[in-house]
C-alpha cells in the first residue's frame, strides 16, 4: 500500500523532480528567468499580444508554455 501512494506522489510531483535533478547536474536554477532579444514577424507578435489579453498572462509564460509543450527533449 506504501509503494502504491509514494508512486503517486512521485508522478504527481515528476516535474519538480526533474528541475531538482536539472539543478543537482548543472547548477543552474531552471525556473531562473533570462532576458534575451529575439526577433519575430509582426503577425506573430500580435498573435501573442491578443493571446496574453485574452489569457491575462504574460508573453513570456505564454512563450514557456509552448516551449514546454511542443519542444520535449
Amino acid at each position: 500500500m506504501l509503494s502504491r501512494e509514494i508512486s503517486r506522489i512521485m508522478k504527481e510531483n515528476e516535474k519538480y523532480a526533474e528541475m531538482l535533478e536539472y539543478y543537482d547536474r548543472t547548477g543552474k536554477m531552471p525556473w531562473e528567468k533570462i532576458r534575451r532579444s529575439y526577433t519575430l514577424r509582426r503577425a506573430t507578435l500580435e498573435k501573442l499580444e491578443a493571446a496574453s489579453k485574452k489569457t491575462g498572462k504574460s508573453m513570456s509564460n505564454i512563450i514557456d508554455g509552448l516551449v514546454d509543450k511542443n519542444l520535449k527533449s
